[in-house]
């Protein structure tokens, strides 16, 4: 059961990974490839905590956070979720190729749509955890 502090935090939670994920796109459109790659860590990181804590677990070190993402996606049968942070360590060297050629900004794209989608499918799991949370009260 979630408690009220939990829910205090995964919604701080969810505040901050929002904001940081659309940090990253600002700062990915102004060519500030470097700091999107971190802000994304951050929003990717904060919804698995978020994700985690909606069940009860407390995850807190990086190692930690990277496992849960994957037991999550597995669970979920959702690449994007159990590869995310796979896909964020190679960005940079995507980011890197696609200065050399524009033909392999296609990936990076790609590569950022399927991060996105696995924040927003994290946050979706939250919602549903709270929400069988409410209904089984």
């Amino acid at each position: 059961m979630t408690t009220y502090h939990d829910l205090t935090r995964i919604n701080r939670y969810r505040g901050q990974s929002i904001r940081l994920l659309n940090a990253a796109m600002n700062e990915l459109r102004g060519g500030k490839w470097t700091r999107s790659e971190e802000l994304l860590w951050g929003s990717l990181t904060l919804a698995v905590k978020g994700a985690a804590l909606s069940r009860g677990v407390n995850v807190e070190d990086d190692p930690s956070v990277k496992a849960y993402a994957q037991t999550l996606g597995s669970e979920l049968r959702d690449r994007r979720v159990r590869e995310a942070f796979d896909q964020l360590a190679s960005l940079t060297d995507s980011l890197e190729r696609s200065r050399e050629t524009r033909r392999r900004v296609d990936r990076v794209y790609r590569v950022l749509e399927d991060i996105g989608g696995a924040i927003e499918r994290l946050w979706d799991l939250v919602d549903t955890n709270l929400a069988a949370q409410d209904g089984g009260s």
